[in-house]
């Protein structure tokens, strides 16, 4: 647990320092800076985006997770896994483009009304997918040699920088907004190369055939893993994605612009399950090897216990400092409020139920898995159906929230009844009774808002009284040990600073 530790707080560090760029930049300036359409249009290229990259991976990504213990082997260039992975993921990309290619029609009839953007800029899609997927290809192999940090630091700080940059080119008045996005598409591309540039630098870059070696047994298993993965990445993606696809197609861009930058306030709470999964996946195949259950249980414990502190610390910083969020957004942008506290919601949910999908599909129930996505797109799909021409874009919240809470239970169930795995003690309750305490202390402070430092000045006091009261209580009450540690030794360190 120490490496996880280590490393989801290096990531957590690096991810976060992207958090204060990006909430300059889609939570602040661009909404400023574009138009309602034009930002649900770079929403939505990247909504798609994500799903074809998965498609584009052939599920190998995933698999590698499971199999790479068993072609680990520094001196034979780990048996050519990453020739395999290129390989197929230029293969994965092809097939794409061919479905791109053949669904522009559907996509011209679908979103050509209420959409017109999406149609006009549909072929950014080809490039976008192109320098993500292979970031992820380079990301995951990274990973698999226990480098997660590399990633992070590039795609969620370093591209936001770039991606701030050209926002700047935009507003300096350089770039048109037809330049402005071929620029923007530059902000992947650049972490793509660099990811490279890592892997090279630490000599792991093997592409020499002489030492490709798969056996039959190992063909057999990452083929039918992979297949079944590929289910559930993309069934995963979608269900992500699903929402602005269609707000887009039933409300248009505009209020696709409203809910993606509300989504991105609700997808900060998140940020350090993300750095913790990077870690864990690899760290639970390895324990399944060996049949070490009871590491997988120690990660399972900790994850759900500490992803349920960091989300909910988050989240309350979050909602409460909505009404200063809102006084400088552009007027339309108060739609969002409730989008945030849904999505927050649904992210807590994730958070509080650890790496169960991690436990899952590195196991030999990793079937039931993709089975299950399959459901949960089909209710997806049908609670907006519902629920957006009745309630709008807080429709396709709540059914965010539905579809959150609905696979976590059921992946929950299957851990605790396929291996005897129950993750939740008294603590994780406890985390919550502090959250909703220090949520209802701070409702009753007044809001100052008037001057821009005026309101940069509440968020910030608010925001460090709602931390020291969340962990002081934290603390006290030793609901966590891996979070008392953290702070006595964060504590040991500014007494020597100052000593």
């Amino acid at each position: 647990m120490g490496i996880i530790k280590r490393q989801t707080i290096q990531s957590s560090i690096y991810a976060y320092a992207g958090v204060g760029v990006g909430f300059l930049t889609q939570g602040v300036f661009f909404p400023n800076l574009f138009s309602k359409a034009q930002i649900g249009l770079m929403a939505l290229l990247i909504a798609v985006s994500q799903v074809l990259v998965q498609a584009s991976s052939l599920g190998l990504n995933n698999a590698g997770g499971r199999y790479f213990p068993y072609f680990r082997n520094n001196e034979r260039q780990h048996n050519g896994y990453l020739i395999i992975s290129s390989v197929t993921t230029l293969v994965g990309f092809g097939l794409c483009v061919l479905l791109l290619w053949l669904g522009k029609p559907w996509v011209v009839a679908q979103y050509g009304t209420q959409s017109p953007l999406f149609v006009e800029y549909y072929h950014l899609l080809l490039p976008l997918t192109l320098f993500t997927v292979y970031f992820a290809v380079f990301d995951n192999y990274a990973k698999l040699l226990y480098d997660p940090v590399t990633g992070t630091l590039l795609q969620q700080f370093v591209q936001r920088v770039l991606i701030l940059a050209v926002g700047g080119f935009y507003w300096l008045g350089w770039l048109t907004f037809d330049q402005f996005l071929g620029v923007w598409l530059l902000a992947f591309l650049i972490p793509t190369l660099l990811m490279v540039a890592s892997v090279v630098r630490d000599g792991n870059l093997f592409f020499d055939r002489r030492y490709l070696s798969v056996t039959p047994q190992l063909r057999r298993d990452l083929i039918r893993y992979a297949s079944l993965s590929l289910t559930t990445a993309l069934s995963t993606q979608i269900i992500v994605t699903i929402d602005k696809g269609m707000i887009s197609n039933t409300l248009g861009l505009d209020a696709t612009g409203v809910y993606s930058t509300a989504s991105y306030f609700a997808a900060v709470i998140a940020l350090p399950a993300t750095a913790l999964y990077k870690v864990a996946a690899t760290l639970i195949a390895e324990s399944w090897k060996v049949n070490d259950r009871a590491n997988i249980l120690m990660i399972y414990r900790k994850s759900c216990l500490n992803q349920l502190i960091a989300g909910c610390l988050v989240f309350v910083g979050v909602a409460v400092n909505l009404p200063s969020l809102f006084t400088v957004l552009p007027a339309g942008y108060e739609a969002g409020y409730f989008v945030i506290l849904w999505l927050g919601l649904s992210k807590i949910i994730d958070m509080a139920t650890g790496v169960n999908g991690l436990i899952l599909s590195t196991s030999r129930f990793y079937a039931l898995d993709s089975v299950l996505f399959i459901g949960l797109i089909i209710i997806t799909i049908l609670a907006n159906r519902y629920l957006l021409p009745r309630y709008g874009i807080n429709g396709a919240a709540i059914g965010a929230v539905l579809a959150t809470f609905s696979y976590n239970f059921i992946r929950t169930l299957l851990v605790w009844v396929a291996f005897r795995m129950q993750p939740f003690s008294w603590r994780n309750g406890a985390v919550l009774v502090v959250t909703a305490l220090v949520w209802f202390l701070s409702e009753q402070v007044p809001h100052y808002s008037g001057s821009m430092w005026q309101t940069g000045s509440d968020v910030i006091v608010r925001s460090s009284l709602i931390t020291v009261l969340f962990l002081g209580l934290l603390y006290v009450l030793n609901i966590s040990p891996d979070a008392t540690d953290l702070l006595n030794s964060v504590w040991q360190r500014a007494k020597k600073i100052r000593g």
